[in-house]
């Protein structure tokens, strides 16, 4: 063989590698690209989702709140127009939990939107035991509370284990 052609050979050789080499490098580093993009997302929505979360809870327990001085002030048999202030207070943390709610649902996976929302309803039916007019005879809506504050209590301790289950095995869905 002429040492030309094992001179040209030895070169195809030489690049034929550095091409293969350069290929499986640029194709690892795709990989890890996307593995670190995978990465930096499933961070951004695990913080997202502890933010929505802790939203609503705090939201459905600032309603709660706001319901005390409306309950005090029909328990005190005030007028109508002496509530109203607190029927407005309410109704503004009410709409704030439903946007909470709904935040919620959208970046959580499906049973804790699920939840989420059907803690708001919970509550939301508490409030209307207390938007109730004319005002229903004292034990009915004390019958009435008692009913809608357990299943808002009770709906609210399955969001909290379903949240800190998904909090704990976070995953990318």
């Amino acid at each position: 063989m002429d040492a030309g052609l094992a001179a040209v050979i030895a070169g195809a050789s030489g690049a034929g590698g550095a091409a293969l080499a350069a290929w499986a490098t640029g194709r690892a580093m795709v990989r890890q690209v996307r593995a670190q993009a995978e990465s930096g997302f499933d961070q951004w929505l695990r913080e997202r989702r502890q933010e929505s979360y802790a939203n609503l809870l705090s939201s459905c327990d600032a309603v709660h709140d706001e319901l005390k001085p409306l309950i005090d002030s029909i328990a005190r048999s005030r007028p109508i127009d002496e509530r109203m202030p607190f029927y407005r207070s309410v109704e503004q943390a009410l709409t704030a939990a439903q946007r909470a709610a709904r935040t919620a649902a959208v970046v959580g996976p499906p049973d804790t939107a699920r939840k989420g929302l059907a803690m708001y309803q919970a509550l939301h039916s508490l409030v209307d035991v207390w938007r109730a007019l004319p005002d229903p005879p004292a034990d009915q809506r004390a019958s009435a509370h008692t009913t809608a504050n357990q299943a808002w209590m009770e709906s609210g301790a399955a969001y909290m284990r379903l949240v800190e289950r998904a909090m704990q095995t976070f995953e990318r869905p």
